[in-house]
């Protein structure tokens, strides 16, 4: 591996797509990652006597399984090390008297208490004793929407232990476990990345006094500082011409963007679509929709179409004509819209939660807030990802956290009158998608069961599949197959009579040819085994 990563053009870190390639490619080792200075292991040292050097806060990206990897990119860092994991197979070399339990940490629970976590990792430190390095494995911490608020708060522990403990924090993510989101936040919450190549520091951390206690140009001054040497520990601003004019913007632009990578200034929300439309607010407060004077289906409503619409917002008239079809005076529609506007506000908690250009409303969502939409899409492309390249064992709790987020239709609690109006079909074209996608989780799950010979199980998700959509040829074919295996032909036939009659009801007068020529395939198979056998042999078909 290149000692001397090469410096990445201006274009090339233009865009987080390009950043991100190097975790998500298929064929990426990790110092191909460019745009960050790099510390070479000659200048440690050097660096140990400073402030800044003291302090270590590291994410290390790997593939679990390549152990190689891991030990070259820690080196001598695991001989007094604490290693925080339940896996008794990552970092074999750590002795078991200096490896501990997420238990033993808080880290069994989301979310985690930061102050708790500290307290307990301090304590295990002093108990131990001699300890150079904390290894963490962060595999806890990547449960879905929770996750990204997981890594940013041990972000903040870590931060303090490298600090306050002296001690350097590597925090080892599986990247074969993770998807976007959680990388974003890795991106916020660690100082530094580790690699076999060396140490390398981030730009876009900044450290907690500056997120929580400064202006926008003291950020900027102190990320210009990491990257370009020459201005580190200067006051880039005058003092001066920091203090002119403050107070004089008009705040046209919204200045929760300002921090760059930082987490926004403002609490983020967690929007739960799938299923029952629910929305957390101020930390984990679930919005209750019923206040009084208020109609909460109304106010649902709205919400939904609104984060529908995007950043674009929607049209006064087209909300008007979603929520009061029958009414024909505008003036009373009108009414009626900024009396339930004022009601989502209220619920939200939030005068700026619904922001008005006109005749525009948008809804104002915090930066950094977590859709379960988004992280459903992410969980299934990493399980086809993984399962298409061989990795069953890392796809299927990729998948399984997938289908724990898929609650239901979007927003299924929403009144079938408010799904469409006689020029708008605003969400059943993404519902039928997300519902299609769906079946296709259930489906992929059932084929890697059925490959364990997990038959019970495949069967299950085979049929939660068909559930979904009884018409679908895949998802019928793959339940056959799963009572192939299991020795069932009865059940087998029975499922294709069940699916030619699903098509009867919708008018389709014939099978499709595919589904038809696994039925015949799977017959075959049959035909060739005497009765005793098909009694007692198990019947695999691949």
């Amino acid at each position: 591996m290149p000692t001397n990563p090469p410096r990445a053009s201006p274009d090339a870190v233009s865009t987080l797509g390009t950043k991100l390639w190097f975790l998500f490619g298929d064929d990426c080792p990790m110092n191909q990652w460019q745009g960050n200075p790099r510390i070479s292991e000659g200048t440690m040292a050097e660096l140990d006597d400073s402030p800044q050097g003291a302090e270590i806060n590291a994410a290390l990206f790997c593939h679990f399984t390549e152990s190689a990897f891991l030990s070259a990119a820690l080196r001598d860092r695991d001989r007094a090390a604490l290693l925080v994991s339940d896996d008794a197979a990552l970092l074999v070399q750590v002795p078991e008297g200096r490896r501990c339990p997420l238990s033993a940490l808080g880290f069994d629970r989301l979310p985690i208490e930061p102050e708790d976590v500290y307290a307990k990792l301090r304590d295990r430190v002093a108990a131990l004793g001699a300890v150079e390095t904390i290894l963490i494995d962060m595999t806890w911490s990547l449960a879905a929407m929770l996750g990204v608020n997981a890594i940013e708060a041990w972000g903040t522990v870590a931060e303090q232990a490298a600090s306050d403990l002296g001690v350097t924090v590597v925090s080892i993510y599986n990247q074969d476990r993770m998807i976007e989101e959680q990388l974003q936040a890795a991106l916020r919450a660690h100082q530094q990345f580790l690699a076999p190549s060396g140490l390398y520091e981030n730009p876009y951390w900044l450290p907690r006094e500056l997120l929580t206690a400064s202006t926008l140009d003291e950020q900027l001054g102190f990320m210009l500082g990491r990257v370009v040497p020459d201005f580190a520990g200067q006051t880039f601003f005058r003092t001066f011409d920091k203090a002119a004019a403050r107070g004089a913007s008009p705040h046209w632009l919204d200045e929760d963007r300002a921090t760059l990578g930082a987490p926004s200034a403002r609490a983020r929300w967690h929007i739960h679509c799938l299923g029952q439309l629910r929305v957390f607010v101020d930390g984990h407060r679930e919005v209750d929709w019923r206040t009084k004077g208020g109609a909460p289906k109304k106010s649902k409503t709205l919400f939904a179409y609104l984060l529908n619409a995007g950043e674009k917002g929607a049209h006064a008239d087209q909300i008007s004509e979603l929520l009061w079809p029958d009414l024909e005076a505008e003036q009373t529609k009108r009414a009626r819209l900024h009396h339930t506007v004022a009601m989502v506000r209220k619920v939200l908690g939030s005068q700026q939660s619904i922001t008005r250009n006109g005749d525009y409303y948008r809804l104002n969502v915090p930066d950094g807030s977590l859709i379960d939409i988004t992280a459903f899409e992410q969980l299934c492309r990493r399980g086809l990802s993984l399962a298409r390249h061989g990795q069953e064992d890392l796809a299927l709790p990729i998948y399984f956290e997938a289908e724990r987020l898929y609650a239901g239709d979007l927003f299924e609690d929403l009144p079938l009158e408010y799904l469409a109006t006689e020029t708008e079909d605003w969400i059943m074209p993404r519902r039928t998608w997300l519902r299609e996608m769906a079946m296709r989780l259930h489906f992929d799950l059932s084929k890697l069961l059925r490959k364990y010979r997990r038959y019970g199980e495949a069967l299950a998700w085979a049929q939660k599949a068909v559930a979904i959509d009884p018409t679908s040829e895949a998802a019928n074919a793959e339940a056959m197959r799963v009572f192939h295996a299991m020795g069932r032909p009865d059940a087998m036939h029975r499922q294709f009579r069940q699916y030619r009659t699903a098509l009867t009801t919708l008018g389709e007068a014939k099978e499709g040819v595919e589904i038809r020529a696994v039925y015949d395939e799977l017959c075959r198979s049959l035909d060739r085994l005497s009765l005793s056998q098909r009694k007692t042999k198990e019947l695999v078909l691949r």
